[in-house]
């Protein structure tokens, strides 16, 4: 293209792009030459071998020409972009988000499990749900070095070796047309039909030294039977402590106690070590067992069929671990999403029990008997704010699970969704029939134990009847004087800045109340106990009128001391004055007191004469017949006497005269004179009536005191008439 511009230039010279565009540019006519704007310019490296004449007469010489314009600035730089940056943020922030918004979101969760499977498992790793970063590290190393020694080879076992790792599997059988050579002497090589298969393969097996096991094969079967019945009884094990486990938790979430609900956790720390040891027994018995069967290639003196059916043994035997180990890690799943679930109630109880005993301090639900003092509303309105707050867990978690299984059931396919529908519909009318016998026999089992608990109430109640009526009683008291107290302190708090003028008023008003209550309380409390005084005193005075020789009165006299209050300074006194002996012998009623007058009185006539240190025999034997044949006495006494009787006897009476008129006043009932002439005898007659004058004063003393009780009594009930 260059050639047919009609222009030259120098031979053998190099054009540069931009200003040989720049030489084209200038000249018009090349211009429609080239349509840089359309096509992509093709430079060529020319030489000239002709050039025009005269062609350039600006010029002395071809070889002279302006020199070429400056070269264009280069383009600035286009800005940073930060898109990808940002991006990248805004992206990480929304993964973020998800992740803890699908944290707390069991329907997400659900959906995720169905449709994208990994995703919930590293949601599950990053809030450490399964395990946590360490082990979830460990594990990937694990896998990774497993990976590379599976690649390399690096863990298979030789065929004829008990080195390596642990076999899981059991090897093939071998086939009809293989032939075996003790492994010691040969190196087998296999080679199948050609017509068959063009392809050949050898499997070396490696010569080694003698076989350390030469066993019979019937050795060797008995310790595989051994080795199972070990295996499957550890699988049992296992099982069992699964079932009894869950058995444990289901039966104390039926019949709920706090004290079930705390031995849960010894019980999961049992299993849980229990589990451990069975399976590391199985585990090595399974591992036993599989080096067995790697002897059979090697060391064992057998046949053909002897090796098939010792390796068809095994079969039966994995399928029978394999069965074992399903059963145990179906109980065993229950058993782990129960520890899963039960704490969760043990939580939300200890709290519920932690709020409880906070708001009673003497209430310890971990107790056999645990009592509540105080307003039991507290505790029933915190329990129903409870309930609530679990009813609508349930109902979530109900809601939840029953989306669950619609989408779990919408995902099914729909061949068979006739046949699917009614074998649904009959497995949930046998579950909900199961559902309603289990809640009748809980029903009928739950009665009956109200109704025998009901039992136990009622007796209860009523053989604690009067001492909770007496309780009542002086509850409702401090009650009422409590809630008057209450009343008055809330009305002068509410009404304290508006009425703060009749605020001293008020609390003088309020002060006159309470003296009149308290002088009320205080009546009423006198006029009790003056009640009780007077029915103690009467007691006692009716005591010293019974017929019996000997009356007790310690009864009475403790009645009277209760009855006071040892406040009574007029009781106390009394009491005091009743002698020691009264309490401890008893009293001689005034029955009793006249006909041992009769007695006493004749005793005391026939030593009249008598002086009270003694006398001759003649002396008792004349003071014997004076009082013989003085049989008649006189039945009355002066007037004045009568009306008036004399504090202290005149000195004038002698022994006959006091005893006729001791026996004139008693005969009339006035035994405080009887006993007061009685005491003025002297000399011997004294001496006799000394045991009647001291149970005659001790009557009187204890007759005079139940009087001046009564007086006092009805004194005290007076005084607030």
């Amino acid at each position: 293209m260059l050639k047919s511009i009609p222009y030259a230039l120098s031979a053998k010279k190099l054009f540069t792009t931009r200003p040989l565009l720049s030489r084209l540019q200038q000249r018009q006519p090349c211009i429609s030459v080239f349509n840089l704007n359309r096509y992509p310019a093709d430079y060529q490296i020319a030489t000239f071998t002709r050039t025009p004449v005269n062609y350039f007469p600006k010029y002395q010489d071809p070889k002279e020409r302006d020199t070429c314009p400056p070269p264009e600035l280069p383009p600035p730089k286009p800005p940073k972009d930060d898109k990808m940056f940002w991006g990248t943020i805004a992206l990480l922030m929304l993964a973020a988000g998800f992740v803890v918004y699908a944290k707390d979101n069991p329907e997400l969760r659900d959906w995720l499990t169905l449709n994208a499977a990994w995703l919930d498992e590293l949601i599950a790793i990053l809030h450490q749900e399964n395990m946590t970063y360490g082990e979830f590290a460990a594990s990937c190393i694990r896998g990774g070095q497993k990976m590379i020694d599976d690649f390399t080879g690096k863990n298979k076992p030789k065929k004829c070796s008990i080195d390596g790792e642990i076999v899981k599997d059991v090897p093939e059988e071998p086939k009809a047309e293989e032939t075996k050579k003790p492994c010691e002497e040969t190196k087998k090589t296999k080679v199948e039909d050609k017509k068959k298969d063009d392809s050949k393969y050898k499997e070396v097996c490696e010569k080694l030294p003698s076989p350390v096991i030469t066993k019979n094969i019937c050795e060797i079967e008995k310790c595989l039977l051994d080795l199972s019945d070990c295996v499957l009884n550890n699988y049992y094990t296992a099982k069992q402590a699964c079932v009894v486990y869950n058995k444990l938790v289901l039966d104390t979430m039926q019949a709920f106690t706090y004290k079930g609900l705390k031995e849960l956790q010894p019980a999961m720390e049992e299993r849980k070590a229990l589990i451990k040891e069975a399976l590391k027994h199985a585990s090595d018995c399974i591992h036993k067992i599989d080096e067995m069967i790697r002897y059979i290639d090697c060391g064992v003196l057998a046949t053909k069929d002897q090796i098939k059916n010792t390796k068809m043994l095994y079969e039966e035997l994995k399928y029978k671990f394999k069965k074992n180990f399903v059963e145990y890690m179906a109980a065993n799943d229950l058993s782990l999403e129960l520890d899963k679930q039960w704490p969760i109630v043990e939580d939300l109880i200890d709290k519920y029990a932690m709020e409880v005993e906070s708001m009673f301090p003497g209430l310890k639900l971990n107790s056999k008997h645990p009592k509540a003092s105080g307003d039991v509303d507290i505790l029933f309105v915190n329990t129903l704010r409870y309930l609530e707050y679990l009813n609508e867990r349930l109902k979530e978690t109900s809601d939840a699970m029953t989306e669950r299984i619609d989408r779990a059931v919408a995902d099914l396919p729909g061949d068979n969704s006739i046949s699917r529908a009614i074998t649904m519909a009959l497995t949930i009318k046998d579950k909900r029939t199961e559902s309603e016998d289990d809640y009748k026999r809980r029903f009928d089992d739950l009665k009956a134990r109200n109704e025998h608990n009901l039992k136990d109430s009622m007796k209860k109640i009523k053989d604690n009847h009067e001492k909770i009526m007496k309780q009542k009683t002086k509850e409702m008291e401090h009650q009422v004087k409590a809630a008057f107290d209450k009343m008055v302190d809330d009305k002068v708090a509410a009404e304290k800045k508006i009425f703060a003028a009749e605020l001293e008023e008020m609390a003088l008003k309020l002060k006159v109340t309470e003296a009149k209550l308290d002088a009320r309380f205080k009546a009423e409390r006198d006029t009790r106990r003056s009640q009780e005084l007077w029915a103690a005193g009467a007691s006692l005075l009716e005591a010293t009128k019974r017929g019996d020789p000997i009356v007790k009165v310690d009864k009475e006299l403790k009645a009277i001391e209760k009855a006071s209050g040892n406040d009574d300074k007029l009781v106390l006194t009394v009491l005091k004055s009743i002698p020691k002996s009264v309490r401890e012998k008893g009293i001689v009623p005034e029955s009793v007191l006249r006909d041992g007058f009769r007695a006493m009185e004749k005793t005391a006539r026939s030593v009249a004469l008598v002086e009270q240190d003694g006398a001759p025999l003649p002396v008792y034997m004349l003071s014997w017949l004076q009082g013989l044949f003085l049989f008649m006495t006189l039945s009355g006494i002066p007037q004045r006497e009568f009306e008036k009787p004399p504090l202290v006897p005149p000195a004038h009476l002698d022994t006959f005269d006091l005893l006729q008129r001791a026996s004139f006043w008693l005969d009339r009932g006035n035994l405080a004179i009887a006993v007061r002439y009685v005491d003025a005898l002297k000399g011997a007659s004294r001496a006799a009536a000394t045991k009647w004058f001291e149970a005659a004063r001790a009557h009187l003393e204890v007759r005079q005191a139940a009087e001046a009780i009564l007086a006092h009594a009805a004194s005290l009930g007076l005084r607030y008439i």
